[in-house]
C-alpha cells in the first residue's frame, strides 16, 4: 500500500516542453524508413514496391537525411531488434539506431485495392505524429503516388515543432498512470487496488463505478491510497470500477483502465494457478492448474474462462472458453493454446477464470505474459560472389526452420531455400543466380501449424563479369605466326583468356580459350591446314571468362604482322659469250637472304635446277649449253627462314653454240 505525496505537476509540464523545443531545433532531420509489415499473403511484395519507391522519392528530394538501409540493418542486428512491431518495439529500434524520426506501418491487399497504413513517430518523445492511411490501385499507381506523399512526409516532418507540440495538460497525462487495477470480492464489499509509482505527481484518486463497461460511471469517494472499500453494492450484481488520478493543480486525469467485479459480495470460486505460457509463430500455449480450493469449498467448476490483452493498459478480452473436463487421467495441466489474430514478435498478457456450473465466475488469475516469435532479422554475410550470396540471421528457439525468398526487381518472390532447424544460421543461395544482377531476400520462420510474415528485406549483388586483363602487346615478324603477352587478371574465379581475330576490327572471330587466371601468353600459328599468312596484318582481342564460361568486357584490339617473304629478285639480265650464257641479277635488299635457287628451261620444256647459290653470288655462267637450243632461266631468293620470293624468269635466250660442220 502506497500513499501518495504532494509534489507539484510543474517540473513534469517544463521537462516535456524543453524536450519539444529542443528537438525543433535539430540541425537535420534524421530518419529511418522500416519495412512495412504485410497483413495477408496477397501483400507480400506490395510493401517492398512501396518502400523503394519512397526511398527513391525522398533521396531525389535531398531535403531530409535519411539513414542508410544497410546501416540501420547492421545496428539493429547487432542489438538484437528488429523492425516492426508495436510503438514500444519501434521506439526502443529508434533509440538504438540513434535518430529523430521513424516511419513504419502495414500493408493490405484488398480486391482491386492495396491498402497502406503509414505511422510517423517522434523517436524521443515515444509518440506517433501523424498516421497516413493510403490506398492504391496497383503497382503503377504506387509509383505514381508515392513522390507526393513523399513531399508531405517531408513537409510534416520539417513543420514538427507545429505538428505535435505538447500542451501543459497532455505532458501531465503523459507522465502519470497506474497499473494493475483489480476487483475482488471481500465478505460484503469490494476491495479495489492498484499499483502506481510513488514518484508521480499523485495527490489522491477518486473512484467511479458502473454496472455498463460503457457507463456511464458514478464518483463512489476518493483515497490517498493505493486501495479503495466499496461496501455499497447490490449481492450478486456486476460492477465496472475507474480511476480517476487527482494532481496538486486540482486537475483530474482519467485512467484508461477499467476493473470487472462478478458477482459482488457472494461467495464465488477461486480461479486456477497459471503455470507458464510460451509464444510460437502468431500463437501461444499457456498452461494451468486448477484450484484446490474449488474442491475443498464445494464449488463444482463446468469451465475456464481464458483472457488476453495487448499491453498492461489495455482492457481484458475473452477469447476462448474450455471445460474443465480432463481429457486424459494422466494430464495434470491444461493447455490453451490462441491463435487468434496474433503478430510477430508481440506481448500478450493472459489469465484464466473459473467458472462453476451456477456460472459464477472467479477473479482472473494473476496475469501470464507471453511474446510471440519476433520475425527474423536478416543480414548479408557477403555478397560480390560468384554467383553465390551468403546470408546469415540470428538464431531463434521454438521453431521448425526458416523459408529464405528471394526476387529481382519487381518480380513476384520466390521461394529458394528451406533450412531446417537447429541449423546453422545462415545459407549460400546459389540457384539460378546470374553474374552482375542485384536480387533482393527476405526471410520467414515457420514450425508445424503456421509460418510469420517476412523479416526485414536485404539488397545483394553478384559479383561483376570480370574485367579485360591490360597490358596487351603483340611481337611482329614472326615465321607464319603471332605472339601475344598480356597482364592476368589475379582473379582465382577468372576460368582464363578467350583470344579473338580477324584481318580487320569488324572480323574478329574466337581462336581459341586459355585457361588458368595466371596464364599470360599465347603463340598463334593458325589452325592445321590454314596456318597464319606470310607479311599478312592480325588484329587480336582478350576476353576475360569467369569459372562459368561466361565472358567479360573485350580489350581494344592490338595489331601484329607476320613475317614477310622475301622481295622478288630485282635487274636480271642475260649476256652470251662464245660458248656461255652469263646470268646477273642485283642482290637482294634483305639482309637474312641464305641463298638464290638458279632454275633453267631449255626449249620451254621442264625446269630444271642448276643449283643453290649463295647469298653474296649475283653472277651466274651456263656454259652446258647445245647447239640450235634456246634458255630460260628462274631465280627464287631463299631466307634464313625457309621463306622463298615469288620466281623471277629472264628472256628466252639463243643457245651461243654452233652445231659442228660435217
Amino acid at each position: 500500500m502506497f500513499r501518495v505525496r504532494n509534489i507539484a505537476v510543474t517540473a513534469v509540464v517544463v521537462v516535456a516542453v524543453l524536450w519539444g523545443a529542443a528537438y525543433a531545433g535539430a540541425a537535420r532531420n534524421a530518419l529511418a524508413i522500416f519495412n512495412l509489415t504485410p497483413t495477408n499473403m496477397e501483400a507480400m511484395g506490395y510493401d517492398g514496391d512501396i518502400l523503394y519507391a519512397l526511398i527513391s522519392a525522398l533521396e531525389r528530394q535531398k531535403t531530409i537525411e535519411l539513414m542508410s538501409r544497410r546501416d540501420m540493418e547492421e545496428i539493429l542486428f547487432q542489438a538484437g531488434l528488429v523492425q516492426g512491431g508495436g510503438t514500444a518495439s519501434v521506439a526502443e529500434a529508434g533509440k538504438a539506431l540513434g535518430i529523430n524520426f521513424i516511419l513504419f506501418g502495414s500493408v493490405t491487399k484488398k480486391p482491386g485495392r492495396i491498402l497502406a497504413t503509414l505511422k510517423l513517430m517522434d523517436v524521443e518523445n515515444k509518440r506517433l505524429i501523424k498516421t497516413w492511411n493510403k490506398s492504391f490501385a496497383g503497382r503503377g499507381a504506387i509509383l505514381n503516388e508515392i513522390p507526393k506523399f513523399a513531399a508531405e512526409l517531408t513537409d510534416t516532418i520539417s513543420n514538427r515543432e507545429e505538428s505535435y507540440a505538447v500542451p501543459a495538460a497532455a505532458a501531465a497525462q503523459i507522465a502519470v498512470k497506474i497499473e494493475n487495477l483489480r476487483a475482488k470480492s471481500q465478505g460484503k464489499k469490494v476491495l479495489l487496488t492498484w499499483k502506481f509509482d510513488p514518484s508521480q505527481p499523485i495527490v489522491g484518486f477518486n473512484v467511479y463505478r458502473s454496472e455498463n463497461s460503457e457507463g456511464p460511471y458514478q464518483y463512489q469517494g476518493q483515497t490517498d491510497q493505493n486501495l479503495f472499500d466499496d461496501a455499497k453494492i447490490k449481492q450478486g450484481k456486476s460492477y465496472y470500477y475507474r480511476v480517476g488520478l487527482k494532481l496538486s493543480s486540482g486537475e483530474e486525469i482519467k485512467s484508461s483502465l477499467t476493473a470487472q467485479i462478478k458477482s459482488a459480495g457472494e461467495k464465488i470460486p477461486h480461479p486456477p494457478l497459471v503455470m507458464g505460457g510460451i509464444g510460437y509463430i502468431r500463437r501461444t500455449e499457456i498452461k494451468f492448474v486448477p484450484s484446490l480450493m474449488n474442491e475443498q469449498e464445494k464449488f463444482k467448476i463446468k469451465a475456464y474462462k481464458v483472457y488476453r490483452k495487448k499491453s498492461a493498459d489495455s482492457s481484458w478480452k475473452n477469447i476462448s472458453s474450455v471445460s474443465a473436463k480432463m481429457t486424459s487421467q494422466s494430464e495434470l495441466a491444461f493447455k490453451v493454446e490462441d491463435k487468434q489474430d496474433l503478430e510477430d514478435g508481440e506481448t500478450y498478457f493472459y489469465a484464466v477464470a473459473s467458472l462453476d456450473k451456477k456460472k459464477r465466475e472467479s477473479p482472473m488469475s494473476d496475469p501470464v505474459i507471453v511474446k510471440t516469435i519476433d520475425r527474423p532479422v536478416l543480414k548479408i554475410e557477403q555478397d560480390n560472389l560468384l554467383r553465390k550470396i551468403s546470408i546469415a540471421w540470428e538464431p531463434q528457439e521454438n521453431i521448425a526452420g526458416h523459408y529464405l525468398y528471394r526476387r529481382q526487381g519487381q518480380n513476384e518472390w520466390r521461394k529458394v531455400a528451406k533450412i531446417r532447424a537447429p541449423a546453422k544460421p545462415g545459407v549460400t543461395d546459389k540457384k539460378g543466380l546470374e553474374d552482375e544482377q542485384t536480387y533482393q531476400y527476405h526471410l520467414t520462420a515457420y514450425d508445424a501449424k503456421g509460418e510469420s510474415g517476412p523479416s526485414n528485406t536485404i539488397q545483394t549483388k553478384t559479383k561483376d563479369l570480370p574485367p579485360f586483363p591490360q597490358d596487351v602487346i603483340t611481337q611482329s615478324g614472326l615465321v607464319k605466326s603471332v605472339k601475344i603477352f598480356w597482364a592476368p587478371v589475379e582473379d582465382p574465379d577468372v576460368g582464363g583468356y578467350a583470344l579473338y581475330r580477324g584481318t580487320g576490327t569488324a572480323d574478329l572471330k574466337r581462336i581459341t580459350k586459355v585457361k588458368g587466371y595466371k596464364s599470360n601468353s599465347f603463340l598463334d600459328k593458325g589452325r592445321g591446314f590454314n596456318p597464319l599468312k606470310d607479311g599478312q596484318d592480325y588484329f587480336y582481342t582478350i576476353v576475360s571468362y569467369n569459372l562459368f564460361g561466361a565472358d567479360g568486357k573485350p580489350t581494344r584490339a592490338v595489331m601484329a604482322t607476320t613475317k614477310p617473304r622475301p622481295t622478288p629478285v630485282q635487274g636480271i639480265m642475260t649476256t652470251k659469250g662464245a660458248d656461255y650464257i652469263q646470268i646477273k641479277w642485283d642482290k637482294n635488299p634483305q639482309n637474312d637472304i641464305k641463298t638464290y635457287i638458279l632454275s633453267r628451261s631449255r626449249n620451254n620444256g621442264y625446269w630444271s635446277n642448276l643449283g643453290k647459290l649463295t647469298a653474296d653470288q649475283t653472277v651466274f655462267k651456263d656454259v652446258d649449253l647445245k647447239p640450235g637450243s634456246s634458255y630460260r632461266y628462274k631465280i627464287i631468293a631463299l631466307d634464313k627462314d625457309g621463306l622463298k620470293s615469288d620466281p623471277v624468269e629472264s628472256e628466252n635466250v639463243a643457245s651461243p653454240v654452233v652445231k659442228p660442220k660435217k
